[in-house]
């Protein structure tokens, strides 16, 4: 603005100038004080101008300065009341500034405007001012100085080009200026949100190192928990392959003595059965003296004319009274009473087998002869694991074929198989029941062994033999009544489940 006022007043001087040269003296000295008040004018108006342009400057350049202190101000007071939410201040913080920065822009564009406009409509103004006192002057010059005219106006169309000029490079400077800084403010911005990104990255790879501290010292006490457990566990095994080794000892030691008994037993049987066939040989010799006897006697009576009765033999029972020879073999009908299995208890069965002495018998059906095993190894862990009870897992009523009564003494027990605990039940003396019968394709007997959790029959081979499975399988349904009505006889509280069958 100041060199637009020095511009104009110069051109207004020269043109005053150049009239003067051209009008007489008496016309010139007027002219001249005339052309000196009016440049007088012209430059005081530009010093005016001049003036009022620097304080408009100034004022301006004191309300960015105390802009950018209000925001200053701002930041640091916005610094020190939200340290502990940093992050989002850090945020809000770039959001006021670039609203600042936006809101200053406006200003200074809005500022800039208005100033540019009322400058261009002041200089325009001085601009017509000066087209007319040069057009009065042009005049009162007797319109005879037009080629000085035509140069004055030349110098004055220069001189508003340089004008133009220099109000363009004056905007295109500013312009540049305020892009540097918006540009300065750009990259505080970027550096500031760089720095808390880097803050953050570096909280995050502390956060990570301290996770991965947790997470290693938890998996050393796993491992050392894991190491424990599997010494434990190793321990136990050991401890379990020598307590197996024991069992196996023993059952060794039991297998050495059931062979040395199977072997007294032969002896037994081979002297019973030569004492049977020397009996037997008695008593066919008894029947042959008998029938003698009673050959002679009939021919006696023939002879006497009259009949003498019949005396029965000495040597014949009837079978439910016979005597029963040892080793007898009997199959073994069994309901017991059933209990909670499972992990949780949440079966009621039962997985009997039945003992006696030193070994056991596993059932193997109504239509297969159990099988014998030791005791302990019936009952150890290689059994309780494996096949356990056989046909009689998870039942109730079991059917034992076969089963080898040594003598009338025998002591039978039943036993309910667990895979933590055995229930061994009471002990009974038994013998093959002579009462057993077969009518009718059903199976009756009379002398039913009753004890606390169990009930049995014990029927001889022969008569089992003669009954079949089917028989067999009804008189467990049936559940081992003591008459031929099954509703006849009860178990007395001791046994209360019927085989589920």
């Amino acid at each position: 603005m100041r060199s637009t006022a020095r511009g104009l007043s110069g051109g207004a001087v020269c043109a005053l100038a150049l009239m003067s040269w051209m009008c007489n003296p008496q016309t010139a000295a007027a002219d001249n004080a005339a052309a000196e008040a009016l440049a007088d004018k012209f430059s005081r108006a530009a010093e005016d101008s001049e003036r009022a342009s620097d304080a408009r400057q100034a004022e301006v350049e004191r309300a960015r300065a105390k802009a950018q202190a209000d925001a200053e101000a701002q930041q640091i007071r916005a610094k020190a009341q939200a340290e502990a939410a940093r992050r989002r201040a850090a945020e809000q913080r770039a959001a006021d500034e670039a609203d600042m920065l936006r809101n200053a822009e406006a200003e200074a564009q809005a500022r800039r405007a208005h100033d540019q406009k009322a400058e261009a409509a002041r200089i325009e103004g001085e601009r017509q001012a000066a087209r007319a006192e040069a057009q009065r002057l042009a005049e009162e010059a007797q319109q005879a100085r037009r080629e000085n005219e035509q140069r004055a106006e030349e110098v004055r169309k220069a001189e508003a080009a340089r004008l133009a000029r220099e109000v363009e490079e004056q905007r295109i400077a500013e312009e540049k200026r305020l892009q540097d800084e918006r540009r300065v403010a750009e990259e505080n911005r970027q550096a500031e949100i760089k720095q808390a990104e880097e803050k953050r990255a570096e909280e995050a790879r502390q956060a990570a190192a301290a996770r991965r501290a947790r997470e290693a010292e938890q998996a050393r006490v796993a491992e050392e928990k894991r190491l424990a457990e599997e010494k434990k566990a190793e321990e136990a095994r050991q401890a379990e392959a020598a307590r197996l080794a024991r069992e196996a000892e023993r059952a060794r030691i039991a297998e050495q003595q059931r062979q040395a008994d199977e072997g007294r037993l032969a002896e037994e049987r081979a002297a019973l059965e030569a004492k049977r066939m020397e009996e037997a040989q008695r008593i066919a010799e008894k029947f042959r003296l008998a029938r003698e006897a009673r050959e002679r006697d009939k021919e006696a009576r023939s002879s006497l004319g009259g009949p003498r009765p019949e005396e029965p033999s000495p040597f014949i029972d009837t079978p439910a009274t016979a005597q029963a020879t040892y080793p007898a073999r009997a199959t073994v009908l069994l309901i017991i009473q059933p209990r909670r299995h499972g992990f949780g208890g949440v079966r009621m069965t039962a997985n009997p087998v039945l003992c006696l002495g030193q070994n056991c018998y596993i059932s193997g059906g109504a239509e297969a002869a159990a099988t014998l095993m030791p005791r302990m190894q019936t009952l150890g862990p290689g059994n309780t694991l494996g096949r356990q009870a056989g046909a009689c897992r998870e039942q109730v009523a079991c059917v034992f074929r076969g089963v080898e009564l040594g003598a009338p003494s025998s002591q039978i027990q039943p036993v309910d198989m667990g895979f933590l605990r055995h229930d061994r039940k009471e002990v009974r003396s038994a013998e093959p029941d002579r009462s057993c019968d077969v009518s009718t394709g059903r199976l009756y007997c009379s002398g039913a062994i009753v004890a606390r959790g169990y009930r049995a029959w014990i029927v001889p081979e022969i008569i089992a033999d003669k009954a079949g499975p089917n028989a067999l399988e009804r008189a467990l349904d049936d559940g081992l009544p003591m008459a031929r009505s099954a509703s006849s006889d009860g178990w007395g509280g001791t046994v209360h489940a019927l085989p589920n069958r």
